[in-house]
């Protein structure tokens, strides 16, 4: 069976990562990604080591359509798979063949959007008219199922949940003999996501503040590319504070999720968080906030971590500074229904 993963780009985030993953779930498949997108990236060398990859070189989504189309009827796979709404939305403009090989995975909710205007309710539109047509829906949470199926006009059938698998392997890897980047004798925080209004940074460096009042020595460290403009906003608010880093794109971050006293998602909205999968796979204690409900089930207050309030910076610095009382943390996160469940996706048409 043939399986095209179709990406955007070589940038590598949480939904790239996420389809990655997948793939490496099917290697009994032929599996192929095709990159919208240039060469170059951080995820060429995720995916070339396991699957092949065709770029279109297509500076812009929209200019891929007909490259992608031909590139399709070339290889004739059995299932197609994206992890982007306007990827789908792209693909399935490509013809009603297309859109019945179908499988989307949702990256966030679809009622998380930041920003309103003609784009949005353009693409919302679409939406409701193409979604209802794929073969399956992928859903992170049950939560994010029912607001596909309520939203988009979706049949319950059609839409499956799958939480978002780890690569444990990877992380065993990538944490294996590896040194501490951080200063020992320090509270370190950190923070792992590209900058970005949805991740609430603005909120994090609020509540740091907060935290430095009671520890003045306490650091943060947040990881994620900072080259956009509003990116070099949040970081100026923060320029006259050394005690936070603004790391960059990492390529191994769990070397510092394994050693941070405590990791932090300030987001306003999320899918299924990854880093706070991760952070629980290497035990470590998740200040988080309930951006998306089921992070009231992954997070349980003084056993694994705290919770705090969405846009609330003294919620935030509370949960920090109790987070990192926590220690002995034993979190059961191995889990193979998911991959069962992947697997079964991809069965048959």
């Amino acid at each position: 069976m043939k399986i095209l993963f179709i990406l955007p780009s070589m940038e590598c985030g949480g939904a790239e990562r996420v389809a990655v993953t997948f793939a490496k779930c099917l290697t009994e498949h032929e599996v192929k990604f095709v990159n919208l997108g240039t060469p170059e990236g951080e995820l060429t060398n995720w995916i070339k080591p396991y699957f092949p990859i065709t770029s279109l070189n297509c500076r812009r989504s929209i200019r891929a359509y007909f490259p992608l189309k031909r590139l399709i009827r070339k290889e004739n796979p059995d299932f197609i798979f994206t992890t982007h709404i306007y990827v789908s939305v792209l693909l399935m403009l490509t013809g009603k063949k297309n859109t019945r090989k179908l499988i989307a995975r949702f990256p966030t909710m679809p009622s998380n959007k930041l920003y309103k205007g003609l784009k949005i309710r353009i693409m919302e539109a679409l939406e409701r008219k193409l979604f209802r047509n794929a073969h399956t829906i992928i859903a992170q949470t049950d939560e994010m199922k029912k607001e596909i199926c309520s939203l988009l006009n979706v049949k319950e059938e059609n839409v499956v949940t799958i939480h978002n698998p780890i690569d444990t392997e990877l992380i065993d890897k990538q944490t294996c003999n590896i040194d501490n980047p951080f200063d020992k004798n320090k509270v370190n925080y950190l923070s792992v996501g590209n900058i970005s209004p949805a991740k609430g940074y603005d909120t994090l460096i609020s509540a740091f503040r907060m935290v430095l009042e009671k520890d003045n020595t306490a650091q943060l460290y947040i990881l994620g590319r900072k080259e956009t403009e509003y990116a070099q906003q949040i970081i100026s608010t923060a320029k006259y504070c050394p005690n936070i880093h603004f790391e960059g794109f990492c390529k191994n971050p769990y070397q510092y999720i394994k050693y941070c006293t405590a990791l932090v998602l300030s987001s306003r909205m999320e899918g299924l968080p990854n880093v706070v999968l991760e952070a629980m796979y290497l035990n470590r204690p998740v200040a988080a906030t309930t951006c998306v409900p089921i992070i009231n089930e992954l997070i349980i207050n003084d056993v694994n971590g705290y919770k705090s309030e969405p846009d609330n910076a003294e919620s935030l610095a509370f949960a920090m500074l109790q987070a990192i009382r926590l220690s002995n943390i034993h979190n059961n996160c191995q889990d193979d229904s998911n991959i069962i469940k992947i697997k079964n996706l991809f069965k048959s048409k």
